[in-house]
């Protein structure tokens, strides 16, 4: 669209007009995603706000003008600029579409001017404005995925639409607005709702970008929740020109990759179990697809990506054997190859980072189970599909291995589940972790009076009353065996921590009374013998707890901890609060009777050692 074409006031408004570019940066590798367009020079051009500018186009009638020329200098700026394969995010407004869809073409034609594939491309959807003529906006969204076109929601949860734009659209990218990124780590209840969205919109197979974020406590949120993307001034402001365009973003600080909070039990994928299979293009016709089937027998899945090399969907294989073997079904592939081409047997397939654990992929699977399988990506692009039959084949596998370590008195995880849980949370620096061993007090001499299947009541007791009190996101309970429990638990502080220790110490020491009789009861204390033979006064029982916690940025080995675990526990025994903690810090744990144990700043490499389920 010329510049001419619109009045000699709008023609002075232009002129005031320029962009400023701020990096969307991939929360895995911490690299550069894209760039969103800004609009900056509307203060001088008159206007009270950006939103301003475009509701006056509206209302004189030359939205569709004015908005088809700064898509023009956008892109331009971009193509001038922008690292190889990276977007350029911009903001349409949806008015815009549902006037015309001219400027789709426009779009297409700046951007192939100048080099550009269609794909790099994403058109930011508003919330702002109510949306009207669906049936004219499902076409203009069609045209864009027919054109290869990304689509994402803008400001997602703060307009009219909310989730029937994501429902109608089926976009490419969600980006969350600041609203629900502010105050994330401080507000818990809001960095659970955040989780919420990201969640949702990972099951629809839609990424997410998390918008404005200012502070480390939001982007560790952020990077918790599961966004793929984020983007905020504490990343990098907005720049006008080249030095927008930057790719290294100090904020990030290594924090960059998949978090470990509140990750799912199943472990990750082997590179044996991924099938390498050459991916079609996007603009490849139907002869090209064809001959794919028909060369590679075995082929019943061919993944699809864009120029970029990011998938969009999948072709199967079932899908065109009808026309295949039709006595005119070829002609009338040939018919369809002068419409929309191969994309209108393209089918949207789940998609997941190949670093995912086996939960993440299964969750994903479950939302779309007809494709057959998930599309692995690294950094975005491309990188395998893992079929259907063989992530359920590792699923059955893990869930027979967890079925045979699970304690069958309480249904707790043991020895081996414990294991993992204690080499991932060891290696997970980033966040405050408690490990915490719980061990029954005077537990012999009420089996020797009351029986051991009261026994097993009382150890059902206590696996029920820790299902309850650590019964938050990222805690994990285990039953090691006998009266040996295992607790891990995500710390916003020691006294958080404690405090939940002694709720389920003292809950277990009253609850447990019930089983004794009333006169042992009352009375505080039954003769028994222990463990040297010798009868006296036993107490009733109760439970020790020895505590380790791991302040952020510090580590330590598991043999260390298994160490330090058994000291605090034999001191706990001997406390009167059956309770003993020890901070480890990165200077020294200060343990009496512990030497050689390594802590420190940087990323942990500790692996389980069993000292822990035989020293303690």
């Amino acid at each position: 669209m010329s510049e001419t074409a619109l009045n000699s006031a709008w023609e002075s408004v232009l002129e005031a007009l320029h962009f400023a570019f701020q990096p969307i940066v991939r929360s895995s590798g911490g690299r550069a995603y894209g760039y969103e367009a800004l609009l900056r020079g509307w203060k001088e051009a008159g206007f009270y706000d950006i939103a301003s500018v475009f509701d006056s186009a509206y209302l004189d009638g030359v939205l569709a003008e004015f908005d088809g020329v700064l898509r023009a200098r956008a892109i331009r700026d971009f193509a001038a600029w922008a690292p190889p394969g990276t977007k350029l995010f911009y903001n349409i407004d949806n008015r815009t579409f549902l006037s015309s869809s001219a400027a789709l073409d426009d779009t297409i034609a700046a951007a192939q001017t100048l080099g550009l594939s269609p794909s790099r491309i994403v058109l930011e959807i508003s919330e702002r404005h109510e949306l009207e003529g669906d049936a004219l906006f499902d076409r203009v969204l069609g045209l864009c995925r027919e054109r290869s076109l990304r689509i994402a929601i803008d400001d997602f949860g703060t307009g009219y639409a909310g989730l029937k734009l994501l429902r109608m659209s089926e976009p490419d990218i969600v980006k969350i607005d600041r609203h629900f990124v502010a105050d994330t780590g401080s507000e818990p209840r809001k960095a659970a709702f955040l989780e919420k969205i990201v969640g949702m919109a990972h099951l629809m197979g839609v990424s997410v970008v998390a918008e404005g974020i200012e502070t480390d406590a939001e982007l560790c949120v952020c990077l918790e929740s599961g966004c793929d993307m984020l983007q905020g001034f504490l990343l990098a402001r907005p720049v006008v020109g080249e030095a927008a365009f930057v790719s290294s973003f100090p904020a990030m600080g290594g924090k960059g990759g998949e978090s470990r909070r509140g990750r799912s039990r199943l472990p990750g994928i082997s590179s044996s179990s991924v099938r390498v299979v050459a991916p079609a293009l996007v603009s490849d016709g139907f002869i090209g697809v064809l001959d794919r089937f028909r060369k590679e027998i075995d082929l019943d899945i061919l993944p699809v990506v864009d120029s970029s090399g990011e998938p969009v969907g999948v072709y199967l294989e079932r899908d065109f054997r009808p026309y295949v073997y039709s006595p005119y079904g070829i002609a009338l592939l040939e018919h369809m190859e002068a419409g929309k081409g191969a994309r209108s047997f393209l089918r949207k397939a789940p998609v997941a980072a190949i670093t995912a654990d086996l939960g993440r992929l299964l969750e994903v699977f479950g939302a779309q189970p007809g494709c057959g399988g998930v599309l692995l990506t690294s950094d975005s692009s491309y990188a395998g599909l893992l079929p259907a039959a063989e992530l359920l084949s590792r699923v059955a596998e893990r869930e027979l291995a967890e079925a045979r370590d699970q304690n069958p008195l309480t249904r707790l995880p043991g020895n081996l589940r414990v294991a993992e849980i204690i080499a991932e949370r060891m290696a997970d620096f980033t966040h405050g972790r408690a490990f915490v061993y719980f061990d029954f007090d005077d537990f012999k001499p009420f089996n020797d009076r009351y029986g051991f299947r009261l026994g097993d009541r009382v150890i059902q007791l206590f696996a029920d009353i820790l299902r309850s009190t650590f019964a938050r996101s990222g805690c994990f309970i285990g039953h090691l065996g006998g009266d040996d429990f295992f607790a891990f638990t995500y710390t916003p502080s020691i006294e958080a921590v404690m405090g939940t220790v002694r709720e389920a110490s003292e809950r277990f020491r009253r609850e447990a009374a019930s089983f004794y009789t009333v006169e042992d009861r009352d009375r505080g204390w039954i003769l028994g013998k222990d463990r040297s033979g010798a009868e006296r006064r036993m107490s009733l029982i109760g439970v020790s707890a020895a505590v380790v916690l791991v302040p952020e940025g510090a580590f330590i080995d598991s043999e260390p901890l298994s160490d330090l675990l058994a000291s605090l526990k034999r001191e706990a025994k001997l406390s009167e609060s059956h309770t003993a903690f020890k901070i480890v810090d990165h200077v020294s744990l200060g343990a009496p009777g512990i030497q050689g144990a390594r802590v420190g700043q940087g990323p942990a490499f500790a692996v389980f050692a069993p000292a822990l389920l035989t020293s303690i």
